[in-house]
């Protein structure tokens, strides 16, 4: 009861919040009030608005999309018997099991009701979920086990002759929280590195230090992505020594992990650092600062980085949310227990429901990520306006 109250609360503040804002810019409400206006009825605010309202038929298509792909790739019938055909069994209980299966997944009923279903499932709202088994004995249903969740991404059923039926939201959290420990402190690294890396090759243009950066630029970009993986796996591993796999608690076992996608990430971000930089310093204003008499150190921290940067805030936003995800090859290459290696297993499994829950979740995160980058965009760059003037 008291997830359903926080939930439908929060959902109705959210609401509330939106309709005040619309009232405020239409000045129904609060027309007198400057500063009210000022707040609530800033440009910026509505441009979020209508970024979500289109993040949000981005979203409804994916889960789409998704819909259709899980039941063309999972017939039922043939699931079911791979899944409960036992010759020891009757029919009948083997109909309750199948039954049973096809309820749990979302696969009974017609099409529209089946998608229905799958919609309600990934509504964020408040909905109490059991799980159900046959009792072969008695051949009825029995209820195990009761839970709320806001989102339900399904329940997980190996095809292997057993069954489980564990909810996916339990399988997948405690993996998003192992690839974000790792993520995140790759993306630091590959920023705390990448942005100097980045400005000193631009600052020495055609230096030595300009000259190995490109080169190993290039490199990363020519090498596949995996094959240069397991060269820093040799490096860190067989050189210096780190733990070739992950183990929990140690944090030894995370660097080579995580130095594999800092070091590997800096080069794009030295890339497009080292560009932007450039064309700041063959900006007018640069050539004006520059006959005024102000130094090229100023000229650099002070306005060129400045500038510079901001193209580059976008991606700030989306590096964090993307660690939650993991990355495939890492995670596998060091058997790491992440969402990445998660990906892996659901496709060699066939377990459509995993998959589909990581493929739902992922564009939620790529939704958020880019509309959180074009807000951090707007909020960094004064030259944007979001008037009509």
């Amino acid at each position: 009861m008291t997830t359903y109250i926080v939930g439908y609360t929060i959902i109705g503040l959210i609401i509330a919040f939106i309709i005040f804002c619309v009232l405020i810019k239409r000045q129904v409400i609060f027309a007198e009030t400057p500063k009210m206006q000022k707040i609530f009825a800033h440009p910026l605010m509505f441009y979020s608005f209508r970024r979500l309202a289109s993040g949000l038929i981005s979203f409804v298509l994916a889960i789409l999309v998704t819909f259709f792909l899980i039941r063309l790739a999972t017939p039922p019938d043939n699931t079911c018997q791979d899944l409960f055909f036992n010759p020891k069994i009757s029919t009948e209980v083997y109909n309750l099991k199948c039954n049973n299966w096809k309820d749990n997944m979302g696969f009974s009923g017609s099409t529209i009701q089946q998608l229905g279903k799958f919609f309600y499932a990934i509504i964020p709202v408040p909905k109490t979920l059991c799980i159900t088994d046959i009792d072969t004995t008695l051949g009825m249903y029995t209820i195990q086990s009761c839970r709320t969740f806001i989102f339900d991404f399904g329940r997980i059923y190996k095809l292997s002759g057993t069954t489980d039926g564990s909810f996916v939201i339990d399988y997948m959290m405690p993996r998003m929280g192992v690839s974000f420990s790792i993520g995140i402190i790759a993306v630091v690294v590959e920023m705390g590195l990448g942005y100097p890396f980045g400005i000193l090759m631009a600052r020495y243009q055609n230096g030595i230090f300009d000259r190995i950066g490109r080169a190993y630029i290039i490199s990363v970009d020519a090498i596949p992505g995996i094959a240069y993986y397991y060269v820093w796996m040799a490096i860190f591993c067989g050189w210096l020594g780190l733990p070739m796999r992950y183990i929990e608690g140690n944090f030894a076992s995370w660097l080579p992990a995580i130095l594999t996608l800092g070091f590997t990430g800096m080069a794009g971000i030295g890339l497009w650092v080292r560009r932007y930089m450039l064309d700041q310093f063959n900006s007018d204003y640069v050539k004006f600062a520059r006959s005024k008499g102000l130094s090229e150190r100023r000229i650099m921290w002070i306005h060129v980085l400045r500038n510079a940067i901001v193209p580059l805030i976008r991606t700030f936003p989306t590096a964090i949310i993307s660690a939650l995800l993991g990355t495939y090859y890492i995670e596998n290459i060091y058997n790491i227990p992440g969402i990445g290696q998660a990906v892996m297993i659901s496709v060699n499994s066939n377990n459509s429901s995993l998959l589909s829950g990581i493929i739902i979740v992922s564009a939620l995160l790529s939704i958020i990520s880019y509309i959180l980058g074009d807000v951090c965009t707007a909020l960094a760059d004064p030259r944007i306006s979001f008037t009509k003037d």
